[in-house]
Formats: C-alpha cells, structure tokens, sequence
C-alpha cells in the first residue's frame, strides 16, 4: 500500500484511477483519504461537502524521578480530561478540547492551565512532577461529531477515514480494520449510513464552532 502526500485526486469520470503528489502521478485504483484535519482540501474532487474542522489538543508530559509510574493505573472521564502513565516516570496529563481553534498548533497559557489544574485537582500528588514537554495536535472533529467512514457515492473507488475527533486515538485502529475490510470487498460488519459522508447531503449540518 503507497503513502502518499497527494495533492489531488485524478479522477476520469466518475472513478479514481490515482493520485498526484506535486508533479507525480502514482495511479491507483482505489484511494484512501485520511488527512485528518486536512480532508477538507478534498472536497472539490469529491463532489461533496466534508464538513471536517480542527480542534486543538494540548497534553502536558510529566516527569516523576524515582517512581515506578509504570505500574499506575489510566484515569479517565473526568472533564473530558485523563492521566495515562508509563515506564521510567513518565506521565501524561490532557488534553483540551478546542473547538474553532482553527490550524494554529500552539500552546497557549489558558489550555496548559486547565490541563495541570484538572490534573493536580484529581491526582494533588503530580505537583512535585517536573514539565517535561507541552505537545498540541489538530484533531478532526466533524460537524456532527461522528467519523466519517466509507465509500463516496459520486467517485467510485474513493474511501474516506476521518472526522473522529478526540475519539480518533481509541477508533482509529477500528475504522482502519474497517476501512481495509472495505478494500478487500468484505463487509464492514455493521450499518455504514450513520457515518458516510452523504449523510450530510440528507441533513445539512453546520461546522462545528
């Protein structure tokens, strides 16, 4: 399977038959789009609307000497918030959810401050942790805060992974099984429609903001 950084579709009719990346055109006869933040710039070759938007993520990595943080437990569900452990006294702290944050990957004070407040409100014990490193990342969020998963009715050939949000670290790994299950001519297991992106054409649902 060739990863690419493509430009844009080639299209002839109403099938895929490869992708350009700068002046290259690799052929293909199908295309998977998984650009995350990124698929809208998809849409034209498309023929649909991928109602995609960034949201930023801020985690916080913390460091605890002399601790065996590999043996700590997840914690999770509090404020959309969590604290994941590894080896070596390492702790993660995140992550904000930031909705209209448009494609600025940035720390900003307000986000490091609700991560470390939320998590020293939980675990009081992380204040004595060193600051490793702050780390941003753009999630896609679509408009309906659903994945975008499947075919795309006006390009034969042409699949589309994305639009998990903050769920994309937990789903991912699933819409990719999915998504080769499709490749192979295999059912996907379960009922698509709720997650196509025609779904959108039946109900036009604004960006989120």
């Amino acid at each position: 399977m060739l990863k690419l950084d493509a430009d844009r579709l080639v299209i002839e009719g109403d099938r895929v038959v490869g992708v350009a990346a700068g002046p290259e055109v690799h052929q293909a006869g199908h295309v998977v789009i998984a650009g995350g933040a990124w698929s809208p710039a998809f849409a034209a070759d498309l023929r649909a609307a991928v109602p995609v938007a960034p949201q930023r993520g801020q985690i916080i990595h913390l460091a605890l000497a002399d601790q065996r943080t590999g043996d700590w437990p997840v914690v999770h569900g509090f404020h959309d918030q969590y604290i994941v452990s590894w080896g070596g006294g390492r702790v993660v702290a995140g992550a904000t959810r930031e909705t209209g944050s448009g494609y600025e990957p940035r720390v900003t004070a307000g986000g490091v401050h609700a991560v470390l407040g939320e998590a020293l409100r939980v675990a009081p014990g992380l204040a004595v942790a060193g600051i490793v490193e702050v780390r941003v990342g753009l999630r896609p969020l679509s408009a309906d805060l659903l994945p975008i998963l499947g075919p795309v009715p006006a390009v034969t050939g042409v699949l589309l992974a994305t639009g998990h949000g903050p769920a994309g670290l937990s789903l991912g790994p699933y819409s990719a099984r999915v998504v080769v299950d499709l490749l192979l001519g295999r059912a996907a297991g379960f009922d698509l429609a709720p997650f196509r992106i025609d779904r959108f054409s039946r109900a036009a649902t604004p960006l989120p903001r």
